[in-house]
Parts: structure tokens; sequence; C-alpha cells
């Protein structure tokens, strides 16, 4: 864990996963007092260390979204710097492209890109198909135009490298994080929990779970004020067996009744 954790520091990146190797994907990294967004790509080997370097995003990204489909990497939205902008400018533009990482020739390359130019979304795989849910953002390409918390669901279709809509989200949300995202996929549906409602940060979280069943095509609330806390990450298991669900430690519990 030592080793794992030896990597140069960052925030807002994205990480994620092909075999038994582990990905890093942008972020921002902090020099001389500043924060800046890169596209630096490393990665770790389970196998043993140390980390190292693969080949770089197109583009500088944070607060971008990263999934796994077969035996590649695609990452999406994210906030990207720009060159040369006014006073009266944002310094980031939000990107709306979509990336396809080959490992087997440590490459990067376009595919189509999203409706929305976005951040702070969730994404997830589903029967070979790329849910892409909520965030902050415009339609189009980012040019300076308005964003606003979206309830958007776009999903990316590779036999045919297109994009389509998909059922709105019941309000319009952004993730709590984009390292640790708040979404999957289980026995076929999608599950959404834990996120803002609009774009407020000093907003309570929504403490509800939302599923997807891709045949109904809408989405529905399973669960409301779920126990969560105020402040977490949300990792969302793959298979869920609720006969294989095991107790709470002892000394969980005495705490918790303590309090």
């Amino acid at each position: 864990w030592e080793h794992l954790t030896s990597a140069e520091y960052r925030d807002s990146y994205a990480l994620g996963s092909l075999g038994d190797t582990l990905y890093l994907l942008g972020g921002q990294m902090r020099l001389k007092n500043q924060y800046l967004i890169t596209n630096c790509v490393q990665r770790w080997s389970l196998q043993g260390g140390p980390w190292r370097s693969a080949a770089p995003l197109p583009l500088p990204l944070a607060y971008h979204s990263v999934v796994r489909m077969k035996d590649r990497l695609y990452a999406m939205g994210g906030r990207t710097p720009q060159q040369t902008f006014s006073m009266d400018d944002e310094p980031d533009r939000l990107s709306n492209r979509l990336l396809e990482y080959d490992p087997n020739t440590n490459r990067w390359r376009e595919l189509a890109p999203m409706k929305y130019s976005k951040y702070r979304c969730c994404a997830v795989v589903l029967n070979n198909e790329i849910f892409v849910m909520g965030g902050i953002g415009c339609e189009g390409g980012d040019r300076g135009q308005s964003r606003h918390c979206l309830d958007a669901v776009e999903i990316y279709n590779p036999d045919g490298d297109f994009w389509r809509d998909g059922p709105r989200l019941p309000c319009p949300q952004l993730s709590l994080r984009t390292s640790g995202p708040n979404a999957g996929a289980v026995a076929g549906k999608i599950y959404v929990c834990g996120y803002y409602k609009g774009a407020d940060r000093h907003e309570d979280i929504v403490k509800d779970i939302l599923e997807l069943d891709p045949r109904d095509n809408r989405w529905t609330v399973v669960a409301r004020r779920a126990l969560m806390h105020d402040n977490y990450d949300v990792c969302l298991v793959a298979h869920l067996n609720p006969r294989g669900l095991a107790s709470p430690p002892a000394d969980l519990v005495k705490m918790k009744n303590a309090n």
C-alpha cells in the first residue's frame, strides 16, 4: 500500500483498471503553490510497481469520468484549461469529447463527442454501452455559454460510434466525486446513490437510491433517506447477493449504540 500510494499527489483525477493494472488519469497537480490540470497518465501493475508513465491524455482533464468496457478504457467529459481567455472568461472549458485507450498499443483515439460538454457526471457500463448521467454543463461544445446542472442521460454505442438520449433523471444532479463514482450496474440495472440535487454545493446530499431498468426505460426511487454519511465516497459493488451479506463487526455496533 505504501508503494501504491507513492504516485505524485493530485486531485480531481479519474481511476480505471484493465486486467491487473491500475490507471491514474489526469487531475490537478500542484506546482509552485498553483494547481494545474494535467494530461499525465500513470499505471501500476498489481504484480509489482513502480508507477510507470502511459500515453498521456490528448488534452489535460480534471473532474472527468472513466469506465472500462471490454479491454479498453474510455474517458469522457471534464474540465480542460483554455489557452487564451479574457478576464471575464472562465479559465477552464468543459469537454464533450470521448477518448478511448488501447493498452495493447498504448494509444488514445477520439470517438464521437457527447451532446453535452460537462463535468462531475457519473458513468457506468451496461450491456456493452456507456451511460453518462447528470453533471454540470452546456449543450454542444463549450464556448463560454451558460452552464447548468443536467438531468440528461447519454448512451454511447461502441459498435456504431454514436450517442443517443436515455431516460432523463428525476432531477438535475451532480456526483459527489469523480474518483469515487456514485453509480454502478447490478443484475442488469443501473443504480445511482448519493448526489447533489442541483449545482449548489451547500445543499444536502440526496440520500435516495435511483434504479434504471433498461427494459422499462425509466427511473424509479427504490430507497429514500438511505443510511449515508454527509461526506463520503461511494463504491457500488458490481454483484450483490443478499444471502452473502455479513453482519457488521461487534465493535462497530457498540460504537454506534454508544453515540
